[in-house]
This record gives structure tokens, sequence and C-alpha cells, in this order.
């Protein structure tokens, strides 16, 4: 049974009574002694029925502060997970043979945003060469940068002038204080037994960066297991990966043959016509669409199809629009159309034409 704290003035009430009970001449008027010594006790014993009931929420995870969460989580071996960089290929030219060293600095042109080189890179007999940069600060909100770069000292004979030769990827956010709440209770609902499916899955999470994990038992015949991991953002970064690969065999109690991964992402664009009520401007009611079909399309998992009634739903449910015909895709979408891999479906565009 739930613990039931009473008010201030129900306990002062039981009080007056209870004194009443002892003593029926005794005065228990606003104005009496009696009063004011109840009065002030009721208040004291209240701050205490407060404080029980403090007590009572922390013994559950799920109704605990945020403290007492990351203090239960401790005890389990599980903790905060820190933020990741995002990182990027990024293309360099210059006299052949010259070398830039790790831990080089790069400035991103647009934003200012300052990359680190992750290795040594030498760049090759016709002056080109492609090298890994990480992001100073971590978190995913330098993702998707692309764009010119800036090499803070560029060795002589190498341009100061880079580029980003595809978009940035893999940074994630500090771990919030729910999402570590979920991992520890999956812990409680599910104990570790050393290989069970959700084992990986939970070890998978476990490590920086990774928000999301499918377990695939046997997937490459008997004693395999693949995991495809992902961000809550994106795909993880080749580091992320290869520490993900580290952490759970190093905790496989029994052998396997484990593999980490990242799906393959499957960018679906999406086309409809729609028929608009009076006062809606088609323009307005694009915006509206294209951040509700991100929405839609974000919440799939790995492996996951996309029921083209899912965006006709969609659609229909956006203000303003009165009628609707999805053109494309003209039906469901399959997570990939090679059965040997995992795909992601990611949106892409969706645009809306009046209908005719």
């Amino acid at each position: 049974m739930a613990l039931t704290v009473p008010t201030y003035d129900a306990i002062l009430s039981n009080i007056l009574r209870d004194i009443r009970n002892l003593n029926a001449e005794a005065d228990i008027g606003s104005d009496s002694d009696n009063y004011v010594r109840s009065a002030s006790f009721a208040a004291a014993l209240e701050g205490y029925y407060q404080k029980l009931a403090w007590l009572y929420r922390q013994i559950f995870p799920d109704e605990a502060d945020d403290e007492e969460v990351i203090h239960g989580a401790g005890l389990r071996g599980l903790s905060l997970k820190d933020a990741v960089s995002s990182t990027g290929p990024v293309q360099l030219t210059g006299t052949p043979d010259v070398t830039l060293l790790a831990s080089s600095r790069l400035t991103h042109t647009a934003t200012g945003a300052a990359f680190l080189t992750v290795s040594d890179v030498k760049l090759s007999s016709v002056g080109l060469a492609s090298v890994l940069v990480r992001a100073e600060t971590p978190g995913s909100q330098l993702n998707n940068l692309s764009g010119v770069l800036t090499l803070t000292s560029p060795p002589l004979g190498m341009s100061a002038s880079a580029s980003f030769s595809a978009a940035t990827t893999g940074g994630e956010d500090a771990e919030t204080v729910d999402s570590l709440e979920a991992r520890l209770l999956d812990v409680m609902r599910k104990p570790p037994v050393g290989g069970a499916d959700y084992d990986y899955e939970r070890w998978a999470k476990e490590v920086d960066g990774v928000s999301y994990a499918l377990v695939l038992p046997k997937r490459r015949g008997g004693g395999s297991v693949d995991i495809a991991i992902t961000g809550s953002s994106g795909l993880p970064s080749p580091t992320v990966v290869q520490a993900c690969q580290a952490h759970i065999e190093s905790l496989c109690s029994v052998y396997a043959d484990v593999l980490v991964f990242v799906p393959t992402v499957r960018v679906v664009d999406s086309i409809a016509q729609v028929e608009l009520e009076d006062g809606y401007e088609l323009d307005a009611v694009q915006v509206s669409a294209q951040k509700a079909y991100e929405e839609l399309l974000g919440t799939l998992k790995p492996k996951v199809g996309l029921r083209r009634s899912q965006i006709e739903t969609m659609i229909s449910s956006l203000p303003g629009v009165s009628d609707r015909a999805v053109t494309s895709p003209s039906g469901n979408v399959a997570a990939s159309s090679d059965s040997s891999l995992i795909g992601w479906i990611r949106p892409g565009t969706l645009t809306l034409v009046p209908m005719v």
C-alpha cells in the first residue's frame, strides 16, 4: 500500500481531537495554549511525513530523484555515458610526401568549430591525402557538417585550406538520467546471465555513443552473434564501433564469434498530392509536413520497414490538409532490398504538390 501523507490541517485536527477526547472540557480554540502547542507540533510532524514520503520514493528507481537514480545505477556498475565527438574525413592537398601530425587543429570556416586529426597522414605522390578528424567539442551539434576547413598551423608545403569529403557523423550528447534509469530498470528486470541476447544488447548500450543495439544471434552460423548499433542521431563513428566490439568481447563469459557493425542506411524520399483547406498555403504546410516526416521515419529501428499507410496517416493529420494521395513510394518500403544486409530507413525529403 502506498504511503499516504496527511496534510497539516488533518494532523492538527487529529491532535485537537485527541486532546478533547482526553479532556472533554479542554479549550482547543484558536487562541488557546492547546491550539498553539498543537499547531507547532503539527507543522513539525508534517515535515517528518514529507521526509518519509521522499525516502519512500527513493526506494524505487522509476520514482527516485536523479541523484538517487545515479547512485542506484552505480551500485550495479552503470554510470552516465559521456558525450561523443563527431568525426569526418578531410581532404588535404599540397606538396607530395609532406606529413601532417596527429592532433593538428583545423577550423570549420562556416561555424568556427575546431577539429583535430586523429592520426598522422602523409600526402601521396600526387599531393593528396585523406585524414579522419574529430570535433574538439563533443556532442551531436556538430553532426552533418560539410564544406571548407582551415589548418591552424599547416606544415611547409601543405595547403592551409582543406575540405570535408563527407559530412561529419557519430556525435552524441551526454546520456540523460532518463536513459540511465531505463538501463537500470532493464538490468533489474532481466538480470545478466552471461550470454543471453539481452546481455549483448545491454553491453552494447553501455558504450559511449551507442543508443540502440539489434542483436542477431547465429546470423553467420552457429556460435556467431552480430550486433547492429546506432546512435541517437545517426550512425556511430568507426571509433565507437571498435570500442563497442572490444567492450562486448571483454564481457563474454562464453566463447562467441562477435561482430559489431552499423546498419546500411536507406534514405526514403516521398511525394504526395494534397488538397488544402481554405486559408492554408502549400509552402507553410510543406514545412510542417517535412518535420512530421522526419519524426515519423526517425522512430524506425534497423530492419524495420516503412508502410505507405504510415505516410498517408501522417499527412492526413497535418493542419490544413483535407485530402492526400501518396504517389511515391508506390508501396511499402523494406529496410533493405538485399536480404543479406541489415537496413535502416532514414528520412529524406517529403515533397507536397497540389492535388489534380
